[in-house]
């Protein structure tokens, strides 16, 4: 399984959307059912574990380390924003 997964994230077909889609999908679902604190760390969580797992997958690791670091700020600042955006949309609906 474990070589499977790696294949997997090798592809850049599927990478690449997965680095874009899972903090957006995420930062949307927090916005609309859980908009307080709470769901900040949940989006932590996700990323760190997208991000130990792709760390964990990678041949050359220990070169890569700012690459893993830059990476996860970027996934959480894309999820802030998208439950940002998922906020306010949410309450302009309910209003």
């Amino acid at each position: 399984m474990n070589v499977a997964l790696a294949s997997i994230l090798e592809s850049g077909a599927a990478y690449y959307p997965l680095i874009l889609l899972l903090p957006i999908l995420t930062g949307i679902a927090l916005a609309i059912w859980s908009p307080g604190r709470r769901s900040l760390w949940i989006l932590v969580v996700v990323v760190l574990v997208f991000v130990v797992l792709d760390f964990g997958l990678d041949d050359t690791r220990m070169d890569d380390i700012a690459f893993f670091v830059v990476l996860g700020a970027f996934m959480f600042g894309l999820g802030l924003l998208a439950r940002w955006i998922g906020g306010r949309v949410a309450r302009t609906r309910l209003s």
